[in-house]
């Protein structure tokens, strides 16, 4: 099974916490993010929902699905349009 990335195309790291503000995932877990095995993928996006609430986690939950559903996330599409 092929696990979606969940890069949303947000990718601005807070300097403070060093989580993503698009997919709250840290440094450390998108750079190694082609390394982990299926698992521990859906372990690390089960994780940075879990980093999440609110807005943020319901915008996550519409663009990360858009992503899996079309290969490109909303935000990706809009920059290609412009």
């Amino acid at each position: 099974m092929t696990i979606t990335s969940p890069c949303i195309n947000v990718c601005v790291t807070d300097p403070d916490t060093d989580l993503c503000y698009g997919c709250s995932r840290t440094s450390k877990e998108i750079k190694e993010w082609s390394k982990y095995n299926d698992e521990e993928q859906l372990k690390v996006i089960e994780i940075s929902r879990n980093r999440m609430d609110g807005w943020q986690r319901k915008a996550f939950d519409k663009a990360y699905k858009e992503k899996v559903e079309t290969g490109t996330s909303p935000l990706k599409k809009q920059k290609l349009q412009d």
